[in-house]
């Protein structure tokens, strides 16, 4: 949201400025000559110049998109982050850090869906979604890297690029369920679908 208001008004100064420089002064002829002793070409290309560079800057080079929309971490107290590390730790234990945030974001993702309950403790909980909460994997106390992940997740961070469900192809039990759903991307041993 932020990256799309700035190129927004990237591109209106841009707009301004060739009303300014071209518009005005053919519509107006006898301020032609004003116009252009104040503002000199190079100025022009300078600033041209900088507002490219400004666009190129503000595009998104990360691989794990960081989502303007969602909440900071700061809004989930502890008992859900810790909720979300603890799923995110029975899910993902043994998967790379990115496999441990991209779980965490289809938690934060489903919280934020409307297809789904608005709490990350009644997402998790909710029945028949997680084998760890069925299996009492759950209860494992999470690790450090769970838990960054937990808050790098609640922070924006989505490798899942908004997916709502993963699965892993090789101990999935309910592979028609998954079938029926886009693939977005494999992490590691998960698939992660909309």
């Amino acid at each position: 949201m932020i990256k799309l208001s700035i190129k927004n008004i990237i591109f209106s100064l841009v707009f301004l400025l060739i009303i300014n420089t071209l518009l005005l002064p053919a519509i107006y002829e006898q301020k032609r000559v004003q116009a252009s002793s104040s503002i000199e070409k190079e100025d022009i290309y300078t600033g041209l110049g900088l507002m490219f560079l400004m666009i190129v800057l503000s595009g998104n080079s990360s691989e794990q998109e960081k989502r303007d929309d969602f909440y900071k971490y700061e809004n989930f107290n502890a008992d859900e982050m810790e909720v979300l590390a603890s799923i995110i730790h029975a899910e993902a234990r043994g998967e790379s850090y990115q496999g441990k945030v991209a779980v965490g974001a289809v938690i934060l993702n489903r919280v934020y869906h409307p297809s789904f309950p608005n709490t990350i403790k009644d997402v998790v909980y909710q029945s028949g979604q997680f084998k760890p909460v069925e299996n009492g994997m759950i209860n494992i106390n999470p690790d450090d890297a769970s838990f960054k992940a937990a808050y790098d997740a609640a922070g924006g961070m989505d490798p899942s690029n908004g997916s709502l469900y993963f699965y892993n192809p090789k101990k999935s039990q309910n592979p028609e369920f998954f079938a029926k759903r886009t693939k977005i991307v494999q992490i590691d041993n998960h698939v992660f679908l909309k």
